[in-house]
């Protein structure tokens, strides 16, 4: 706009000189309000704004000397405490001192994408930086790709990338399997993930992220990967971040590090991951990797003639757990006798009958019956062969009487009870009564919130903290169904409890494996949680069961490996870690249904995800499993070690385990009939 003032006829110089400074003036100020601009922001604005039209808006400043990450809002609320000290930033790693990169430069690409790039100086050197920051069209997610290069090598310092300053919200972080609803993170170096991203939430639940790196990437190879990748946070004192680097920069060398932000405000734990996870599948276009190693009658045979002939069968006792361990565990024995059990129903073959007989009648000798014991129905859970001794050491210093396996027992011994009864006519009262016994010490244990010790000293009776205990939230409504006690009903109705609030409403899954201590984060007991909530739904017809059980199985899913590794040769895809403690790729089902529980929300769901997980899964069962030699049958351990954390070699297999593993397969196998035992 050009602004004019018209002075009179006959008016002095004076007054035409005032006015013409006046019209300079002004035009001057006018041309500087109505300076033209992009219709995103430019470098010229005060800040440049990225919207999408699901309510995700960022907001980068342009501040004092240059442009900062500044804010984030979903909804129109603040994800978190803005950045406006830079974009990303590089950290000393011996004094801890921290250097902001502001951008010098910024280029708004449309109404979602923006490009940032600088420079800076640190110790004589010139660090090159550019970042691209990408909102999804109609998901609240972001892309952020930044990428380096120095110009002379620079030690002792990390980039550090983060999309957030300090909270001011209690926030905690789940990283599987080093963190579970974690007040702080510190790992140096990330190794065994999943899907590699961090879970992060507000205790109060109204705000979940879900922060990692881009799996099309090749994330965390140590083969080529030229620095090292650590997450770092802390409540309230230390932003969640990547640092990457491990304190060496080399010139020539253009660094890369891909990350993904996905958010969610739906205010529950069910929700927000459901919610979360749908969205990472669709912005990284998941699919499920083909895999066919055998059929499943296939695998079923070579599992049964490997059982018969095995040298692992103890007459008048039972199976030997694996190769590596000389003991009988025993609170498998009830599932292994189920298993034999079923196989003679379908063959007739009386071979199969005595098997089962023999193991339950073992576990008897296993209770303790005296009624002045504190412990009294509790079983122990190892019988190691080479010294004939019941005792419950697991193998580990984590000593104590195992309260879920103890369950886990209960419920089979009673199934299989009610089966004999069923087909035979014959009352196995004494198996009826251990069982009864057993679950009746279950119920005794329970602590003040709800849940299930994992442990309970055997002298004291000292318990520890609460956990999932997953086989015996899924085998108290059976027990009850079977035997009508009251006091399952209840310990049942109080296992829910803590299942909502602390196990699900925390994102933090513990105690499916006995040798480890409670509050080790783990993933097996999550496939028990969804199978709880199906059964629940069988029973109930509650939609809200199969949403938590669609929920827990894709918390589940963030912990498989989401591809093949390119550095290893053995399938990765669908693995998981098995546990911080022993870190490796596995596959199996641990105590678990976890085919079934995907394939049952594959066919009530409608989503052939869980399908296509399921038969992968199942796939890869029969790819660990041995075929020939005295361990035929027999099913791997792992299926790979990525990183060599616990064998020299990525495409190791470990131990072979008889009962267990494979047991717990080709149980799933039976009843699902997916296949049938020859005749």
């Amino acid at each position: 706009m050009t602004i004019s003032i018209k002075i009179p006829a006959g008016r002095s110089a004076f007054y035409q000189l005032l006015a013409a400074a006046l019209i300079l003036v002004m035009n001057s100020a006018s041309s500087k309000l109505e300076a033209p601009r992009s219709k995103f922001g430019d470098a010229e604005s005060a800040s440049i704004v990225l919207t999408n039209t699901v309510g995700l808006t960022w907001t980068f400043p342009r501040v004092k000397h240059g442009w900062a990450l500044g804010k984030l809002s979903l909804h129109g609320k603040p994800v978190e405490t803005p950045v406006l000290t830079g974009i990303l930033m590089l950290r000393n790693k011996n004094t801890g001192e921290e250097r902001w990169m502001l951008a010098s430069r910024a280029k708004p690409v449309d109404e979602r994408a923006a490009q940032f790039s600088g420079k800076g100086q640190v110790d004589g050197v010139s660090f090159s930086f550019e970042i691209d920051i990408a909102l999804e069209k109609d998901l609240a997610a972001a892309q952020i790709r930044p990428r380096w290069s120095v110009d002379k090598n620079l030690d002792g310092w990390d980039v550090c990338l983060t999309f957030q300053d300090v909270s001011k919200h209690d926030l905690r972080c789940t990283l599987y399997p080093f963190a579970g609803n974690s007040t702080a993170v510190d790992r140096e170096r990330l190794t065994y993930v999943g899907v590699p991203a961090a879970l992060l939430f507000r205790e109060d639940l109204s705000l979940v992220a879900l922060f990692g790196m881009d799996p099309a990437s090749d994330y965390l190879n140590p083969t080529t990967w030229t620095g090292a990748t650590g997450f770092h946070f802390k409540d309230r004192a230390v932003a969640p971040q990547y640092r990457v680097g491990d304190g060496k920069f080399s010139v020539g060398v253009d660094y890369n590090f891909p990350l993904q932000l996905f958010l969610s405000d739906a205010g529950n734990s069910v929700n927000a991951i459901t919610a979360l996870v749908h969205s990472w599948i669709r912005v990284n276009n998941y699919r499920v990797q083909p895999l066919f190693v055998r059929t499943p009658n296939e695998a079923l045979a070579v599992y049964l003639e490997g059982r018969r002939r095995t040298s692992m069968w103890n007459p008048g006792m039972g199976y030997q757990i694996q190769d590596m361990w000389k003991a009988i565990y025993i609170p498998e024995q009830p599932v292994s006798a189920w298993f034999d059990y079923l196989v003679y129903e379908h063959t007739g073959d009386k071979f199969w009958r005595e098997r089962a007989f023999q193991q339950m009648d073992f576990v008897l000798k296993a209770q303790h019956v005296d009624p002045t014991d504190l412990h009294v129905g509790v079983i122990e859970t190892n019988y190691e062969l080479d010294n004939k001794v019941f005792n419950s050491k697991d193998h580990s210093e984590n000593f104590g009487y195992r309260v879920d396996m103890n369950a886990y027992a209960a419920r089979y011994m009673l199934k299989l009870w009610e089966r004999v009864k069923e087909k035979e006519g014959l009352d196995r009262k004494d198996w009826y009564q251990a069982a009864v016994r057993i679950a009746d010490w279950v119920t005794r244990q329970q602590n003040p919130d709800g849940g299930l010790p994992q442990v309970v000293n055997y002298k004291t009776g000292t318990k520890t903290v609460s956990v999932v205990s997953g086989r015996a939230l899924v085998a108290m409504p059976e027990i009850y169904r079977i035997t009508g006690g009251e006091k399952s009903a209840r310990l049942s109705e109080g296992m829910e409890r803590f299942l909502r609030k602390n196990v699900e409403g925390r994102y933090w899954f513990t105690g499916a494996h006995p040798d480890l201590w409670a509050t080790d984060f783990e993933a097996d007991s999550v496939w028990c949680a969804v199978e709880y909530w199906l059964n629940k739904y069988g029973r109930t017809n509650d939609r809200e069961c199969l949403a938590r059980a669609e929920a827990d199985a894709l918390f589940g899913f963030l912990m498989f490996c989401p591809k093949q590794l390119s550095w290893v040769r053995n399938p990765t895809q669908t693995c998981h870690a098995e546990q911080e403690h022993y870190l490796q790729y596995s596959n199996y089902c641990y105590n678990n249904r976890k085919i079934e529980c995907l394939y049952r929300l594959g066919e009530l769901t409608g989503q052939s995800l869980f399908t296509q997980l399921s038969e992968r899964i199942m796939q890869s069962g029969f790819w660990a499993q041995e075929t020939h030699g005295p361990y035929a049958g027999a099913q791997y351990e792992r299926m790979s070690d990525p990183w060599k954390g616990v064998s020299n070699d990525f495409d190791s297999k470990g131990t072979l385990y008889m009962t267990e593993l494979s047991l717990d397969s080709n149980l799933q196998l039976l009843e699902m009939e997916k296949a049938k035992p020859r005749k």
